[in-house]
């Protein structure tokens, strides 16, 4: 017992010598020289730190629009691709085959319709004339016997055959004569004008079987359908494809959106336009942006709702599947206490800022301030004490050396120092 009060009073005497050489250090040193900077009042709205993902603005499966044999495949995995270049061919043999098929077609059907749009031709004509006069002169003959015959059988000097047959002959050139000039009217006449507006319609049903003849041969090559890169190939060289069949996946990232999940209980504050910002752990960077659309449909399991962030990517250095921090309003603007992230020291029992006051002979003390720290805008974050105001000057840097109140040298934040970025909207700590 006795072995264990004299070690401590040892132990406390060690202590004691310690700190009576620190003190005399520091009076032989003198006062530490610090940077310090002051504590400002900006109105800052609330926001919230979100998980993100990047996202392709675009993303297409590519299929086949008409079945066939592959015979090349020049796309590569991660190519990029302009619109309309060329990711694989099929066989083009069969669809160049139904395209001459329906050209011929097409020709005959023309020729048709010419045919009848023009009438009957000189030649036709007076050969149906011809055939008229003849029928006339036939039937006058026979109208002549006719009445001969039947005056020679009044007075008993014919037959009854003979008068028959006379009579038969006078009407089958009646009606040879009638069909001739039929013929001859029709042929004048000209066709009918239904009979033209169906050969048209005919002309133009297989038009439209050409043009899709011609569709069916072009579609063999098989093209991009926007500016992008493949990402994954669905078929290879040799193999039968049907219409709808996948051939490659493609990604536009001209543009990629930056998806969050925001809970409903903040999702009044993040409209479109609203500003936000965007940090790209994989570069280290922040980009400021704007909420391009709010997706009004919650996730049943989690209550969030879908934001979407556009953010340009000319140089394709933002890849889909990348992890991001967004950070969107959650509440409405207030003024707050902000100060750069470095005057805050973490101790055990809490968080402290180093404050510059006056010391008992007029020098300049830095004296240790409890605070509770909230929002984040950048590189300053938001700091909640009684004791400390705006226009406060507090230590940002040499404050890890700093253990209690100590004289020192302030000196403000130069511009060859870092120095702390404007506001982009702020975010709980």
């Amino acid at each position: 017992m006795t072995e264990l009060t004299h070690g401590k009073r040892w132990l406390c005497a060690m202590l004691v010598n310690v700190l009576a050489a620190d003190m005399a250090l520091g009076q032989a040193t003198g006062p530490m020289p610090v940077a310090v900077t002051p504590v400002v009042e900006r109105e800052i709205a609330a926001s919230i730190k979100l998980v993100g993902t990047l996202l392709a603005d675009r993303s297409a499966v590519v299929a086949a629009e008409v079945p066939g044999v592959v015979v090349t495949f020049s796309a590569r995995e991660g190519q990029f691709l302009t619109q309309g270049a060329v990711i694989c061919r099929c066989d083009p043999t069969t669809a160049r085959l139904r395209l001459e098929e329906a050209r011929a077609r097409l020709g005959s059907l023309r020729a048709r319709l010419e045919e009848l749009e023009n009438g009957t031709r000189p030649e036709e004509l007076r050969r149906l004339r011809a055939a008229v006069e003849e029928a006339t002169a036939l039937y006058q003959k026979w109208e002549f016997e006719r009445q001969r015959v039947v005056a020679l059988f009044e007075r008993s000097q014919s037959s009854e055959k003979e008068r028959h047959d006379t009579e038969m002959e006078y009407l089958a050139a009646k009606r040879r004569l009638s069909q001739n000039q039929a013929a001859l009217e029709q042929a004048e006449n000209g066709p009918r004008p239904e009979e033209i507006a169906r050969a048209r319609y005919e002309v133009a049903g297989q038009e439209a079987v050409m043009r899709r003849s011609e569709r069916d041969l072009e579609k063999t090559q098989i093209r991009a359908p926007f500016d992008g890169f493949v990402v994954a190939k669905r078929t290879e060289v040799g193999e039968w494809i049907e219409a709808g069949s996948a051939v490659c996946e493609v990604v536009a990232i001209e543009t990629v959106k930056a998806r969050a999940d925001m809970p409903e209980s903040a999702i009044r504050f993040a409209r479109a336009g609203e500003a936000a910002t965007v940090e790209i752990e994989a570069f280290g960077r922040i980009q400021s942006a704007t909420i391009s659309r709010v997706i009004p449909r919650a996730a049943p399991a989690a209550r969030t709702f879908p934001i979407e962030i556009d953010l340009p990517n000319a140089d394709h250095t933002l890849l889909p599947g990348m992890f991001v921090w967004v950070h969107v309003p959650a509440g409405p603007p207030g003024k707050r206490l902000m100060v750069s992230k470095d005057a805050i020291v973490a101790g055990g029992a809490g968080k402290q800022v180093f404050v510059i006051r006056p010391g008992p002979r007029g020098e300049k003390m830095a004296i240790p301030v409890p605070v509770n720290t909230g929002l984040e805008s950048g590189e300053e974050i938001e700091i909640q004490g009684s004791s400390v105001r705006a226009g406060d000057l507090v230590v940002c840097r040499a404050n890890e050396r700093l253990y209690g109140p100590t004289p020192v040298i302030p000196t403000p934040l130069t511009t060859s120092q870092p120095t702390t970025r404007p506001a982009q909207g702020a975010r709980p700590r």
